[in-house]
C-alpha cells in the first residue's frame, strides 16, 4: 500500500495523463474532474485498476457511487491508505 502523499502524486499525474488540455497549475486536490469534462465514464473502469493498484487491496464495486469521483481528496477520502486500514 502507498501513503497518501504518494497516492496523491499517481492520481495527479494519471489525471494529467488523461486530461491533456488541463493546465497542471490548475489541477487542485478539489478540482471537479468528471464535472468540469476533464475526465469521462470510460475513464472509471482504469481509474479502478489504478486505485486498486495504489491502496493494495480490491475495491468493491457494489459500494461505488457517483460522487465517489468528484476530485482527488474525495477518491483520498473513499478509497485512500485510511479507508483501506478500516
Amino acid at each position: 500500500m502507498h501513503s497518501e502523499p504518494e497516492i496523491r502524486q499517481a492520481l495527479r499525474e494519471w489525471i494529467l495523463g488523461k486530461a491533456r488540455d488541463l493546465d497542471p497549475a490548475a489541477l487542485t486536490d478539489t478540482t471537479p474532474l468528471f464535472e468540469r469534462r476533464y475526465l469521462r465514464s470510460l475513464h472509471v473502469p482504469e481509474l479502478l485498476l489504478l486505485l486498486e493498484r495504489l491502496r493494495g487491496e480490491p475495491i468493491d464495486v457494489e459500494d461505488l457511487g457517483a460522487g465517489d469521483f468528484r476530485d482527488i481528496d474525495t477518491l483520498l477520502a473513499k478509497f485512500g491508505p485510511a479507508r483501506a486500514a478500516s
